[in-house]
């Protein structure tokens, strides 16, 4: 079998497409709400199927990440039984809770979001940029952050060239929060306020409690990261009525 060669730059470099991924979904659950309103779908299937529109993109590969983590935080260990605890293959009884949990609290949302009075295009359009935003952070942290240990893929990853990959994922952010900012300018101010808050507390439990970040981490935060915008846009939507 033939070797292929891969630089670490390029791995880094790798991490730019994220965003990408993230404005694919939010272009898929726009047109499923147009097309929800010209083919008088249930709104009910148009929830649903809007929640499970990441997962089919991406494979989930996020969700196994979180999953790890929650199972690893309520191990109550040392950092290197939290480690081993991401490192087995097996779901424990925390993880399959706790995306439960989240899994509930993000339906929630967005059903909140699909079923408000005010909703349109306009606002799937905001909703969809959420996830472009939430895959730049996703990958500027782990560029950034502090990482766990000096081995995984996450590290391998990133040990290279980093400054290019950072500022193209910061120019994507802007682009993506200016796009955000001409659709609703109170509503995007609110968001981005819950994406740093989320991102700050994400690089507090990941310090403490691993001793920095790694690719299981990132995928802990890409998944609570979205859902805490989901439901601040639909507090924030019912709010303001």
């Amino acid at each position: 079998m033939p070797h292929f060669a891969w630089k670490d730059e390029d791995m880094a470099e790798s991490l730019t497409f994220f965003p990408l991924v993230g404005l694919g979904i939010g272009a898929l659950i726009t047109l499923l709400g147009r097309a929800s309103s010209i083919l008088h779908i249930p709104a009910a299937v148009s929830i649903l199927l809007s929640l499970a529109l990441p997962i089919l993109i991406t494979g989930g590969i996020h969700i196994d990440g979180f999953l790890d983590v929650e199972d690893a935080l309520h191990c109550y260990g040392s950092a290197e039984e939290k480690h081993r605890i991401l490192k087995d293959p097996h779901i424990g009884a925390f993880a399959v809770i706790g995306l439960l949990k989240w899994g509930l609290i993000d339906a929630a949302a967005v059903t909140a979001i699909w079923l408000h009075p005010g909703a349109d295009t306009k606002t799937l359009m905001l909703y969809g940029l959420c996830f472009v935003v939430s895959r730049c952070l996703s990958g500027l942290t782990a560029l950034g952050f502090q990482k766990a240990k000096k081995e995984g893929m996450l590290y391998e990853e990133t040990k290279g060239k980093k400054r290019l990959p950072m500022v193209l994922l910061s120019l994507q952010m802007l682009a993506a929060i200016g796009l955000m900012a001409a659709l609703d300018l109170l509503l995007t101010g609110l968001l981005i306020a819950c994406f740093g808050a989320a991102t700050l507390l994400y690089r507090r439990l990941a310090y403490r409690e691993f001793g920095g970040v790694s690719g299981d981490t990132a995928g802990f935060f890409l998944t609570t990261a979205e859902i805490l915008a989901a439901v601040c846009m639909a507090i924030c939507m019912y709010l303001r009525g």
